[in-house]
């Protein structure tokens, strides 16, 4: 499913420099299907005190003249890059600052094929693209591909590089040769000066606790060494916060309960900010879930 974050809530998380004041302030998300749009508000009147790093990304002059301001996130599997590529130009003509897209299986051979394609018909974007193959195969006796891809307009985020996120040696080699493929952190500074990491993530399925843990365990300590930086984290998490699953029957598989309470650790561990979604961004046989999620 599609995950967008429009104005309002964009305008939220890009005021995290200025006054810590806002960040449980009203917001509204976006969700977009593969062929149908549902809108929704998520509202809260908490005055609670914050970090000061919700700053405002509309600077005069370079922003003004964008009038489409949100971000976007989607997974695009099982269409991949290819099946998906008028779908995803789509997404980079409406001019979004952020997009972050998983599960795009984008081979390593045709990473940078596909990246001078997406600049030579979006110059303005910064593009970066992860990918790995994984050991194990599908049906057809092919290897699993997994990657990512983040695209930052240059006139809100003029100086962007790639981020190395370490990870352990003790993890298995497949799984972490995998997270190579699930996970891509950016750092970005505005015209203002002012510095955002956005950590777009493909996290394991719920039936592969070891490697959700692992991912967890990476992220957690990379951003636990971030000291007092603003960190953005939109993907697919596939687990959901309480509430957001509807329609399963009771109780929750081992896996599945197990997948949602590393999610509920990781935030106390991270001391880090949900916002829950009020809809489903998943959908099978006659459950329901929001397994895409915003962090921060």
């Amino acid at each position: 499913m599609l995950l967008v974050l429009p104005r309002s809530l964009t305008e939220n998380i890009f005021e995290f420099a200025g006054t810590y004041a806002r960040k449980q302030q009203a917001m509204a998300l976006i969700l977009t299907g593969w062929k149908r749009w549902m809108e929704f508000n998520i509202t809260s009147t908490e005055k609670t005190p914050q970090e000061g790093w919700l700053t405002n990304l509309r600077i005069a002059g370079s922003i003004s003249t964008n009038t489409v301001e949100k971000a976007v996130s989607w997974n695009v599997g099982p269409h991949g890059y290819q099946r998906g590529k008028k779908e995803i130009h789509k997404i980079f003509e409406q001019g979004p600052p952020i997009i972050c897209l998983q599960d795009v299986r984008i081979p390593r051979r045709r990473k940078n094929s596909v990246k001078r394609e997406l600049q030579r018909a979006f110059p303005h974007c910064w593009i970066y693209i992860t990918t790995a193959q994984s050991s194990r195969k599908d049906c057809r006796d092919r290897p699993h591909v997994y990657s990512v891809l983040t695209a930052l307009q240059s006139a809100f985020f003029p100086k962007v590089t790639q981020m190395r996120c370490h990870r352990s040696i003790q993890m298995d080699p497949d799984t972490r040769r995998e997270i190579d493929g699930r996970l891509s952190i950016t750092q970005a500074q505005t015209p203002t000066g002012t510095t955002f990491h956005f950590m777009n993530i493909y996290q394991f399925t719920a039936a592969n606790p070891t490697g959700q843990t692992d991912m967890w365990t990476t992220t957690e300590n990379w951003i636990n060494k971030q000291k007092n930086n603003r960190i953005i984290m939109q993907g697919d998490l596939n687990c959901a916060h309480p509430g957001c699953r509807w329609d399963y029957a009771q109780p929750l598989s081992k896996d599945i309960g197990t997948a949602d309470n590393k999610l509920e650790h990781f935030l106390k561990n991270t001391s880090g900010n949900f916002y829950a979604q009020q809809e489903y961004t998943w959908i099978g046989k006659e459950c329901r879930a929001a397994l895409d999620h915003v962090l921060t």
